[in-house]
């Protein structure tokens, strides 16, 4: 399958521009991120990354579907959703929207691509969801909902130290892109193809280096809430298989994709268990990400990013693995206990050793990155 070189090239080269643009006019729309007490960052920072990154590759979707008439059904209902979603982001950047709207949205979005692309004939079916795990039709919904808002989130949460969420998005969307590649689903291929040039071309400002200290521009949460919505679908548009294109609905797939998406998954689900334990909302802000306990062991934020984005390369290297193997899912899904394990061991050593260095609450300790 020929992968259009040209238009990843134009995609990254203009994901360049975009982003220099707005971080520019991000002063005037009211999109900056100020220092707080959780936030520890030098001066205002723009966070028009995600709008920027949604323009691009909004733009390059649709210039490539419109060459591809069997494309356009697919591409304009993920369009047409990360419009909503992003819009959303936008202004939870400019006034901080109340956590249960952004759940709302999410829950919308994820919504109308279930039964978008499940209506079009031919077109990668979100709502098939169930048929790979052969559950009863009254759970299909529900699940697929909450795996794309769980990735949304994932991918929010994520968020936190320059480079971090788009680099392991970065991670995920190679590991699609090699997928779909070989079982040669065009529409993922170039989905995912497309929006990795775009994120490398933001990372050419978010991620720290040798030669730039600190991010000049932070993504935002339309940014990283796109990235876990595409992710979100293009995996589950290659497990539930598109008629005619690729093998029928293989939970096989599913099980070895997810690892893919194994650290934000299992920091975010891990979060929203030791949240309400200790009497806080889930969708509290704190520093008991798995970024923060690194930095607590003395991790650079580069440092911390560097070795988080290797696991996430180790990890998918294990899912692609066990994809071109066709292992068992439940081996596959037995194997993730492994992951979280070491999670889990990391945490509670993490906060053991947070607690002897500073006895008052772990809420009032600064970020110091994004």
């Amino acid at each position: 399958m020929p992968i259009d070189m040209p238009a990843l090239a134009v995609a990254f080269l203009l994901s360049v521009a975009m982003v220099e643009a707005l971080r520019r006019l991000a002063p005037a729309l009211g999109l900056v991120d100020q220092p707080t007490a959780r936030k520890v960052h030098r001066g205002l920072v723009p966070v028009s990354g995600g709008l920027a990154m949604f323009l691009v590759y909004s733009t390059m979707l649709a210039g490539w579907a419109s060459h591809a008439s069997w494309a356009i059904a697919e591409a304009g209902w993920l369009i047409a959703a990360l419009c909503l979603l992003v819009g959303v982001g936008v202004l939870d950047d400019r006034y901080d929207l109340r956590p249960w709207t952004k759940l709302l949205a999410q829950a919308l979005v994820a919504l109308a691509l279930c039964y978008g692309w499940a209506e079009e004939d031919g077109g990668p079916m979100l709502a098939t969801f169930g048929a790979v795990f052969a559950m009863p039709d009254w759970f299909v919904l529900p699940l697929t909902l909450l795996f794309v808002m769980g990735c949304i989130n994932a991918f929010n949460m994520a968020d936190g130290l320059d480079g971090l969420a788009g680099g392991m998005a970065a991670v995920a969307l190679a590991g699609i892109a090699i997928v779909a590649m070989l079982l040669e689903h065009h529409f993922v291929l170039q989905a995912s193809l497309l929006l990795l040039a775009v994120v490398f071309g933001f990372l050419v400002f978010n991620m720290r280096s040798p030669w730039r200290r600190r991010a000049s521009v932070f993504m935002g949460d339309a940014g990283s809430m796109m990235l876990g919505c595409v992710i979100a679908g293009l995996i589950l548009s290659l497990s539930s298989a598109s008629a005619g294109e690729v093998a029928p609905p293989s939970a096989e797939l599913f099980a070895a994709l997810l690892w893919l998406v194994a650290i934000p998954i299992v920091d975010t689900l891990s979060l929203m268990v030791r949240r309400p334990l200790a009497g806080r909302s889930p969708m509290a802000a704190d520093r008991s990400h798995l970024h923060h306990l690194l930095i607590d062991r003395g991790y650079s934020p580069m440092g911390a990013v560097l070795l988080l984005v290797a696991l996430a390369a180790l990890l998918g290297g294990i899912g692609l693995v066990g994809a071109l193997a066709d292992m068992p899912a439940g081996i596959m899904i037995a194997g993730l206990l492994g992951p979280i394990g070491a999670h889990a061991t990391f945490v509670r050593a993490g906060f053991a050793r947070r607690a002897r260095k500073e006895p008052q609450s772990f809420d009032a300790s600064p970020e110091v990155a994004e």
